[in-house]
């Protein structure tokens, strides 16, 4: 949905009921080797919502990502 790639994980704790979960927050829990808090956002660096390569996701708080979405809405881009 909405660009975002989703993975089939039916017996991940974070899974919806349809045993789905977003690929980049599975990216990044690899990556850090835990799961994710539900109030854990991750941010695609470069806006592509599909590019889950780690050195374009970041963990970062609600605010954090609203306030970035704010200001790249601001400057027509990426920051």
């Amino acid at each position: 949905g909405n660009g975002y790639v989703q993975l089939l994980i039916p017996n991940h704790p974070n899974a919806d009921k349809r045993g789905r979960i977003l690929e980049h927050r599975y990216v990044m829990e690899q990556h850090i080797s835990r799961y994710l808090r539900k109030d854990e956002i991750i941010d695609h660096l470069n806006e592509i919502r599909n590019d889950n390569r780690i050195e374009n996701l970041e963990i970062v708080t609600h605010a954090e990502n609203l306030r970035r979405s704010r200001e790249r809405k601001k400057s027509g881009g990426i920051m």
